[in-house]
């Protein structure tokens, strides 16, 4: 008997035991964290009423206000004020500490679970008096007990409220469910909560405007209701703190990589941020890669891509048949690698980039260079070397090279020629990219000496194991085919408040077993759309009639450009950057060309190429001919076109010169005519002058003719296979090259006046003759490319109307015109949606200039009897535009 009391007694202090544990101990330590599930995606903790109404000073609440993923927390808020009276809740609780967390709710849903720890008797006052004025105000109320908990609902109009009152917390939410969570995580001991989960975040500080929690698996789920690719974040969690100003947001914190993903190789310490002095500005985004020490990161990073069967496949074999072992790359890299991806008017025309740092070009260069041979004995072919620029452009055929080092990242180079320059090997997939890098270097067009990208990265990390660096408004393409079409419908609807970001960096940096985290958003304060002006200032009024557009020169003197216009007197005058006239010079005729500067002597002085009729001149700076010009070609031949060739940026000049019969004259520097041009005779008159393309190893030069002949030749003059090539139709003055690495790779486009748009390889086969519709017998086409050659656009016009039409015939907007007068279109595309249609009507000296929609940027129309000359500044986001009408030059500046 003794005994069964002693076990019952047992059993009743367990049982009270128990209980009390239950009851007071467990919950006694009950913060609003508790309640958080682990399932949360993200997790913001911040005074949120005070905050919200702190962010609505920054520009980025126009990004966080447009989001309709940000509807149930702002539905939230406003619907618990108008429990209360307006404003009601925003005043009592704008400072209460709330923890706010983000959960998927559905395929392409996510919602809001809101947990308030209730501080004084004004909030505990609230809550308790809810009931009362729901009743009074006509909401539907409902309470229920779920684990001993009462939740209670608020519905009006279709939208209900789930909420709890316990102790001193209050919970809510628009999802029943996570409010059921929430209960689950603090009332059932086999649960675990996001705190106890992830119990290595540290809070970050509270320097910042929030702290932001990151659960980074669930995350990723959160993605998919956005983006329409599956996602693998190599991270399992992170905390942040939130910093804000004027232009910039940043998250900084700590990260948490996933062991045996890609970030977990990164254990050694970052090198700084070199490279941007190569990184061309026309960059949509890069991923950088920095080791101080790069052997201790490779032994990982082999490890890790060669878990990939396809690369581990590609490199035994380039081992077994080449005798290249892929490792040994990274022996020759220093300190940084950049993966570069460029801005392409196509999503399908990918253009990269890889960039090497290394400690030893020449030994870099043989062990490339030994390679290169070894692969090409083996197949029989020869070595493709190229000189352009004072550059020596190799190939290295290795299809998808960059990945036999950096796994997947490293794809989409199914060719990969590279270059040298300074400490740097850069490889790309894009023969003529090469070149342009070349040329943005020489032109200061670069990272390195952009004013808006050195302000952004001296926000960022400049020493980072990882960087991802994106150019919002370049990658808008590739940002939509990334979006699920719902998502996509809404990005396009408000693609001017999304591209107001214009540049983002996420960073990663090895720290003790975690990564310091940087995530920095660039959004700088949106100018206020201006209306074109001219003033006195801004315009210089000459004594005879202009008869040219302003063309804008190149000097050797300053980066900015100068202008030259002629009058009706034939006599050409040069001003400097600020309009000041310098000289003029009587050339007794007009002009017939553009304006070529030129080195004429090698010592990187500028002069200026043009012609007449009747001569070629070539004037320097002062506006004096050099010593043997001008000069006039052999049987006074009356000149029609000029254009100035340089095979490869050597310097080594060729003339074309194109009379008003179709005979063609190439000349060295001097006119002197070459062997196989004395004169070419194509028997009809050309639409443009002679025009020359390198690809790959082949020189093409092309013509094209109103009578529907298109001529492809090569150095000599000789016609290439498959051309001429007769379209047996009347064409549109202009044509477009889309270049490649090779003739077949690369085509001519072309349109007939009555709009069948002609697509032909230039080795001469037909790939589209597709017919747009016409409505009416008198439509006519055009084809106008843009003026940096990298895409076009198409006109049909009819009467007064004219219609501007994509490059595959799909109409982007239409304008009518009461003219009966010639319209001058221009297309300018600068990248980054800064795309400009330009209309002159010259009858009426009026100037349109629209946006791709249609849209009439300037307010009004400007002043302008010819083609216009126009500048885009990326670091002042300005446009400038020069234009001549009457005797007037004028420049309007504006942006938008």
């Amino acid at each position: 008997m003794k005994k069964v009391l002693i076990i019952i007694s047992i059993l009743l202090l367990a049982g009270v035991g128990y209980f009390t544990y239950e009851k007071w101990v467990k919950h006694a330590n009950i913060t609003a964290w508790s309640f958080i599930p682990s399932d949360a995606a993200m997790v913001l903790e911040a005074e949120v009423v005070k905050d919200l109404n702190t962010l609505k000073h920054y520009p980025i609440w126009s990004i966080i206000n447009q989001s309709s993923a940000f509807d149930g927390f702002n539905q939230g808020l406003t619907f618990l004020d108008s429990i209360n009276g307006e404003g009601g809740f925003s005043a009592i609780f704008e400072t209460a500490p709330v923890l706010t967390s983000i959960h998927k709710v559905g395929s392409d849903n996510l919602d809001f679970l809101f947990v308030v720890e209730l501080q004084n008797i004004s909030q505990n006052t609230f809550v308790n008096a809810t009931i009362g004025r729901l009743q009074k105000k006509g909401f539907r109320f409902k309470s229920r007990n779920y684990n001993d908990f009462k939740i209670s609902e608020i519905s009006s109009e279709g939208k209900t409220l789930t909420f709890i009152f316990y102790k001193n917390f209050f919970l809510a939410s628009f999802t029943p469910y996570l409010v059921e969570d929430a209960v689950r995580a603090v009332s059932d001991s086999e649960i675990i909560s996001f705190k106890e989960k992830f119990n290595q975040l540290i809070n970050p500080g509270s320097e910042g405007l929030a702290s932001i929690y990151v659960n980074y698996d669930k995350t990723g789920d959160l993605l998919g209701s956005f983006i329409s690719k599956g996602q693998e974040i190599p991270i399992v969690a992170g905390n942040y703190e939130l910093l804000i100003d004027s232009s910039f947001l940043q998250l900084s914190g700590f990260s948490h990589a996933t062991n045996n993903e890609w970030l977990a190789t990164h254990k050694e310490q970052p090198a700084t941020f070199d490279m941007a002095e190569i990184i061309p500005e026309k960059t949509s985004y890069m991923l950088h890669i920095t080791s101080l020490y790069m052997k201790g990161w490779k032994d990982h990073q082999i490890d890790h891509i060669r878990k990939n069967g396809t690369i581990k496949k590609l490199q035994d074999s380039l081992k077994a048949s080449y005798d290249f072992n892929a490792d040994q790359v990274f022996d020759l890299v220093d300190n940084e690698i950049g993966i570069v991806t460029l801005e392409s008017p196509r999503l399908t025309d990918l253009r990269k980039m890889m960039i090497l740092e290394v400690n030893d070009m020449e030994e870099s260069l043989d062990f490339f260079s030994q390679l290169t041979q070894r692969i090409a004995l083996s197949r029989g072919d020869t070595v493709y070397t190229e000189s352009y620029s004072d550059n020596e452009i190799r190939f290295l055929p290795i299809k998808d090279f960059p990945s036999t080092i950096l796994g997947a990242m490293g794809t989409g180079f199914n060719q990969c020629f590279y270059i040298s320059y300074r400490n740097y090997l850069i490889f790309s997939n894009d023969l003529l990219e090469l070149k342009t890098l070349i040329s943005s270097v020489e032109d200061e067009d670069t990272w390195g000496k952009s004013i808006q990208m050195n302000n952004f990265l001296s926000r960022t990390n400049n020493a980072a194991n990882v960087s991802l660096f994106v150019n919002i408004p370049r990658a808008w393409t590739t940002i939509l085919d990334n979006l699920i079409p719902q998502w996509e419908d809404h990005f396009k609807s408000n693609s001017s408040t999304y591209r107001s970001i214009d540049l983002a960096a996420f960073q990663y940096s090895y720290i003790d077993g975690k990564y310091f985290t940087n995530y920095t958003i660039s959004q700088p304060q949106k100018k206020t759309k201006s209306i074109p002006k001219t003033n006195p200032e801004n315009g210089v009024r000459f004594i005879g009639k202009l008869t040219t557009k302003p063309f804008l020169v190149r000097t050797h003197a300053h980066k900015e450009f100068d202008i030259i216009v002629q009058d009706s007197t034939n006599t050409i005058y040069y001003l400097d950057r600020n309009q000041n006239a310098l000289w003029s010079e009587d050339i007794e005729k007009p002009i017939v060309s553009n304006i070529f500067p030129i080195d004429y002597y090698k010592n990187g002085k500028i002069q200026y190429l043009l012609a007449t009729a009747e001569k070629v001149f070539i004037l320097d700076r002062t506006g004096a001919p050099i010593p043997g010009y001008p000069k006039v070609l052999p049987k006074e031949a009356q000149i029609q076109h000029l254009n100035l060739i340089d095979y490869d940026r050597s310097r080594n000049y060729r003339l074309a010169i194109t009379d008003v019969d179709g005979n063609v004259f190439l000349t060295d520097k001097d006119l002197k005519i070459l062997d196989g041009w004395n004169p070419r005779k194509l028997n009809r008159p050309a639409y443009q002058p002679l025009d020359h393309s390198r690809l790959g190893r082949r020189d093409v030069m092309i013509s094209t003719h109103e009578n529907g002949v298109i001529h492809l030749m090569n150095r000599r003059g000789d016609p290439l296979g498959g051309f001429p090539f007769d379209t047996k139709q009347s064409l549109s003055r202009n044509y477009f090259l889309r270049q490649s690495n090779a003739l077949g790779n690369s085509s001519i486009t072309v349109i007939t006046t009555g709009g069948e748009l002609i697509e032909l390889t230039l080795e001469g086969g037909v790939i589209k003759r597709d017919q747009l519709l016409k409505t009416s017998v008198d439509t006519r086409f055009k084809l106008i490319p843009d003026t940096s050659d990298d895409s076009f656009i198409i006109i049909r016009n009819e009467g007064n109307t004219y219609e501007v039409l994509d490059d595959t015939g799909n109409m982007l907007f239409k304008k009518d015109y009461l003219s009966e007068g010639p319209i001058l279109i221009q297309y300018y595309q600068f990248g980054a949606g800064k795309d400009l249609v330009i209309f002159t009507d010259k009858q009426n000296n009026v100037l349109y200039i629209y946006d791709k929609s249609g849209n009439l940027i300037t307010g009004n129309p400007l002043n302008s009897a010819h083609e216009v000359s126009l500048i885009y500044s990326s670091a002042k986001k300005e446009f400038q535009v020069f234009t001549t009408w009457g005797s007037n030059l004028e420049l309007y500046t504006f942006n938008y």
